[in-house]
C-alpha cells in the first residue's frame, strides 16, 4: 500500500470533516446558514485538534522556499580526509551521514571523533533512577551502536575513535576543569575507563582531552573537519566546538573547519518524525550563518535513517526527533557565528553571547 504524503493527509481530513457536517446537517435538516455555521465549527474543531500539524507542515512549505536558495555545498573529492567530532554517539549520523557516505563512495576517508559515549541519559539506562554501573553499561551500548551505525554507511570500526570523556561534563572540562579532575555524577568516574576508548587512564580533564585531541588531528590529518557550531543549545556540543576550533587554530588548521548544528531551537526541525521528502532548514540558532545546502540522494537517505534507527536505546525516546534529521539534504557552515554584518540587530533571537550581552 502506498503511503500517503503530508499534502495528500491533510486534503483526506479536511474532505471527511466537510463529509461528516453535511450528513449531520441533511440528518437535523438544517438551513443553508446553520449549515455554514456547524461546517464553520467543524473545522474549528478539527483546527484546534490539528493544530500543531497544520503548523508544522506549513512551516516546512515556507522554509523550504528558503532551502533551494541556499548555495550548494562542495562535493568531496577523491583523497579527502573528513573527520567528525562529535559530542555523543548519534549526532554524526544526524548531521552528516550522507556526507559521510559520499565521502566514502568518492575515494574519500572518513574519521569520526567521539568526545563522550553518552553516559548521562539517565532515562536511556531502562530506569528514571538508574545506579552508576547501569549508566556505565549505557555507555558500552552506545559505543556499540554507534559502530553498527557506521557500518551502515559503509565505514570500518577502526574509523571511530571514542575518547571516553563524561557526558555532560565537557563545558566543565573547559571552564572550570580544565586542569583539576571531574567526577561524573552519573557514572562516578573521574577518568576514562571504558573499554575500546582512545587512551584508557587519562583524567577528566579539559587539558588531557585538548592534548588527545591534538594528538589524532596531528596523526590523523583531516582535510576537512566538521564539529558543531557553538550556537548550538547543548552545553557539550558548545564545548566541543571550543575544544575543536582551538586544537584546529594550534595546528594551523582553522580553514578546514566547517559547522553543524543539531539543537537548533525550540522544536528544530519541524515537522517530527520520518519525512524524507521535506528539506532540511536552517535552524533558528543558526540565522545568520552562511548555510550551504548538500542534498542527498535516495538511496542516501535510505541509509540515513537505517544508521539512525541503529541508535536504539536514543530512538525508544528520541525516535521523532532523530528521524525528523532523515531529510533531502543536510546543512553545514563554513562559519561557527555569523559574521558582524549578517547580524539583522543586536537583539535578534538566537544567539547565546554577543557583544558580551546575555540575549537568550
Amino acid at each position: 500500500m502506498r503511503r500517503l504524503a503530508p499534502w495528500q493527509w491533510l486534503l483526506f481530513l479536511l474532505a471527511l470533516y466537510l463529509v461528516l457536517a453535511e450528513a449531520l446537517r441533511l440528518w437535523l435538516g438544517l438551513l443553508w446558514a446553520e449549515r455554514v455555521g456547524l461546517i464553520l465549527a467543524a473545522l474549528g474543531v478539527w483546527a484546534f485538534i490539528n493544530g500543531r500539524f497544520i503548523f508544522a507542515y506549513y512551516h516546512a512549505l515556507t522554509t523550504s522556499f528558503r532551502v533551494r536558495r541556499l548555495p550548494p555545498y562542495p562535493q568531496p573529492q577523491p583523497g579527502e580526509h573528513l573527520l567528525l567530532l562529535v559530542p555523543h554517539p548519534d549526532d554524526e549520523v544526524l548531521a552528516a551521514a550522507g556526507l559521510m557516505r559520499r565521502t566514502l563512495l568518492r575515494g574519500g576517508r572518513v574519521s569520526v571523533v567521539y568526545l563522550t559515549s553518552g553516559d548521562a541519559f539517565d532515562l536511556a539506562a531502562g530506569s528514571p533512577l538508574p545506579s552508576k554501573e547501569a549508566m556505565r553499561r549505557l555507555a558500552l551500548r552506545r559505543m556499540v551502536e554507534a559502530w553498527r551505525g557506521l557500518e551502515v554507511l559503509g565505514l570500518p570500526r577502526d574509523n571511530a575513535y571514542f575518547l571516553g570523556f563524561p557526558d555532560q561534563g565537557l563545558f566543565a572540562l573547559f571552564t572550570t576543569h580544565y586542569y583539576l579532575p571531574y567526577e561524573s555524577p552519573y557514572t562516578g568516574l573521574k577518568a576514562v575507563a571504558y573499554p575500546g576508548c582512545y587512551r584508557p587512564g587519562l583524567p577528566y580533564t579539559g587539558k588531557a582531552l585538548e592534548a588527545t585531541l591534538v594528538e589524532l588531528l596531528t596523526a590523523l590529518k583531516p582535510t576537512r573537519i566538521l564539529l558543531p557550531s557553538p550556537l548550538d543549545a547543548h552545553r557539550d556540543h558548545q564545548a566541543t566546538a571550543y575544544f575543536g576550533m582551538q586544537v584546529a587554530a594550534s595546528l594551523g588548521m582553522e580553514k578546514r573547519l566547517e559547522y553543524y548544528l543539531i539543537h537548533g531551537g525550540y522544536q528544530y526541525p519541524l515537522p517530527k518524525g520520518l519525512h524524507p521528502r521535506l528539506p532540511l532548514y536552517p535552524p533558528p540558532r543558526g540565522r545568520g550563518l552562511p548555510w550551504r545546502r548538500f542534498p542527498l540522494s535516495e538511496e542516501e537517505v535510505r541509509l540515513k535513517e537505517k544508521a539512525i534507527r541503529a541508535h536504539r536505546t536514543q530512538m525508544r525516546l528520541l525516535g521523532r526527533f532523530l528521524l525528523a534529521f532523515v531529510r533531502q539534504n543536510e546543512l553545514f557552515s563554513p562559519l561557527p557565528i555569523p559574521a558582524r554584518e549578517a547580524l539583522a540587530s543586536e537583539e535578534e533571537e538566537g544567539w547565546a553571547v554577543l557583544e558580551g550581552r546575555e540575549v537568550l
